[in-house]
């Protein structure tokens, strides 16, 4: 899949986006909206990484000295359509500077959690580690390169 397909994936198919100019920053290997500036001078903008099965979408902001993370979203997505999963916030209160390694372990946590959810709906047992494991090697895929 080329970056050109993986743009008209995520602007036709997240809803969150609605219709936002996006790039893809080729040296972090993530999709930026546009974003804007508030009255107080900080930037907030979405970072999204994206494979086959899974979308995780950061909101962030960008003060003055750092880049907070504000939430994540996960959108499980068949070719066609993406579905919200999981969804997690921190408020003004309880802020995060942006960390690469502890957004992916939020994702892997929510990811876990929604799949738990899941078998437990159907009545199916699986240990915590596969269940653990299987959530990471989803959430690893929105990370690799996908660039012909």
């Amino acid at each position: 899949m080329n970056n050109t397909a993986l743009q008209t994936i995520v602007k036709r198919n997240l809803p969150a986006l609605s219709g936002e100019p996006i790039i893809f920053n080729a040296a972090k290997n993530i999709f930026l909206s546009q974003g804007y500036i508030s009255a107080a001078g900080n930037m907030y903008y979405k970072a999204i990484r994206i494979s086959d099965r899974l979308v995780v979408f950061y909101e962030l902001g960008q003060g003055y000295k750092y880049t907070f993370l504000n939430g994540i979203k996960l959108f499980a997505f068949d070719g066609q359509k993406a579905t919200l999963i999981a969804q997690k916030y921190w408020g003004s209160s309880n802020w995060v500077i942006f960390n690469e390694y502890f957004a992916r372990e939020q994702s892997i946590l929510m990811l876990k959690g929604f799949l738990e959810g899941q078998l437990k709906l159907q009545g199916a047992h699986v240990s915590d580690q596969e269940v653990m494991a299987y959530s990471r090697t989803l959430i690893e895929e929105t990370q690799r390169k996908r660039l012909a």
